[in-house]
């Protein structure tokens, strides 16, 4: 499976960003690469960021997705066509709060723009885009079950969460919306809990379209996380970069809170045990993607704890609330009836309003990849359900501190109202 990327050369967009800097590590560590191409800071300790600076396989590129031809010359841009193998498009935002606007400026059209550009590299074997395996969490509110099932595939809009035949048809139509009106027709049909989730799902589908129209397809792989939280073992156990780890983030949230009660969408019966939360660690998102590549995985791989990995809720609020030190726990109150975009939300859960939904994300691509893994290549990939709960702790305790010191408007509002 490493041989793969051996002699190969890797575009990695977003290198400097928490995703990025695991993969670049991972890559540079255990595959023999010809060269890295990234632009990267320093996430990781002293000695460890010196040796990946060091590296003869790793040149730095100061590019920008958000403008023309990443912002580079165009004689770097002739290199990359001619020198590039695999492209990983690891670069987002991942901000909740931005507007479809927004999203659209920071992940739609970049990733569109350089999804057309990678059809002009003629050593292109692999695209890689880091989705989210949130993308289609509109289908949530299409079901009236307390769980809901998202398969690895492109669920259109506009077609009541059927797969269909033409599911990819609409999406420039949808595009020219946006770009027109700032909205879109889909967009507005369906009940996506953020902007960026639309964004990602609307990403997912320009791309596809474009490497189908070249009869590229194949070389395609939407890589889908759930929440990324910190690493268990790579680069180094507990690696997290702070609001980077939305799990993370909400608990400090929740412990430095002084609120007495936060209200919680749900329509579970018994939201403490049927509610989940599927986070995955960042290690394991990077070996999902390593193996899946290398092994010609094509289409959507979902990289997430799935149905024997995920969390309960009472598992994530009881660990978080140990670490607390206000003398009172926040009562959670479960509503049947408050909308996932009410203003009756405390500030903090209008961000994270997906806490008391159940969401089962398959990955049965990753069943049958594990299969065709040697022994050997099994020891060294990272796998889901053995994350270590405690790491997960004291990244929240470091990040405990910063919240406490936070400004009172960031806080809850004291009003009552896997496999590898």
């Amino acid at each position: 499976m490493w041989d793969y990327y051996t002699d190969k050369s890797i575009l990695i967009t977003g290198a400097s960003g928490f995703l990025g800097t695991a993969i670049t590590h991972r890559l540079a560590s255990k595959a023999h690469p010809k060269q890295l191409i990234k632009k990267w800071r320093r996430n990781l300790p002293e000695w460890d960021a010196h040796w990946l600076l060091n590296l003869e396989s790793i040149t730095v590129i100061d590019g920008d997705i958000m403008k023309v031809d990443l912002g580079i010359p165009q004689e770097t841009i002739g290199e990359l066509q001619k020198e590039v193998d695999i492209i990983i498009h690891a670069a987002s935002t991942i901000n909740l709060t931005y507007s479809l606007g927004r999203v659209f400026d920071h992940i739609v059209q970049p990733s569109e723009s350089l999804a057309q550009m990678a059809l002009g590299f003629t050593s292109l074997d692999r695209f890689v885009y880091v989705s989210t395996a949130f993308a289609n969490t509109h289908l949530y509110k299409l079901s009236s079950k307390p769980e809901t099932e998202i398969n690895e595939e492109i669920y259109p809009l506009l077609g009541e969460g059927k797969l269909l035949d033409d599911s990819l048809l609409s999406a420039q139509d949808a595009r020219d919306q946006i770009m027109k009106t700032g909205s879109s027709t889909e967009f507005e049909v369906h009940d996506f809990p953020w902007p960026y989730a639309y964004g990602k799902h609307l990403a997912e589908r320009l791309i596809l379209n474009l490497f189908k129209a070249k009869g590229w397809a194949s070389k395609v792989l939407i890589l889908r996380p759930s929440v990324i939280g910190p690493a268990e073992r790579y680069p180094y156990p507990g690696y997290s970069v702070p609001l980077s780890t939305p799990s993370t983030a909400l608990a400090t949230a929740m412990i430095a809170s002084p609120a007495f009660n936060v209200v919680v969408p749900t329509r579970c019966s018994k939201p403490e045990v049927e509610a989940t939360i599927d986070e995955v660690p960042v290690d394991v998102v990077v070996d999902r993607m390593v193996a899946h590549v290398a092994l010609n995985t094509t289409g959507c791989v979902h990289a997430v704890g799935g149905e024997r990995g995920r969390l309960s809720f009472m598992d994530f609020w009881g660990a978080a609330m140990k670490l607390r030190r206000l003398p009172w726990a926040p009562q959670i109150i479960w509503s049947p009836t408050v909308d996932w975009h009410s203003p009756d939300l405390h500030p903090v859960l209008r961000l994270y309003v997906i806490l008391g939904t159940a969401f089962l994300f398959t990955d049965k691509k990753t069943d049958r990849l594990w299969q065709m893994l040697s022994p050997d290549e099994r020891d060294c990939l990272q796998r889901g359900p053995s994350f270590q709960r405690g790491y997960w702790c004291i990244c929240v305790a470091e990040q405990r501190e910063f919240w406490y010191t936070m400004s009172p408007s960031i806080m809850l509002s004291q009003k009552p109202n896997h496999l590898f």
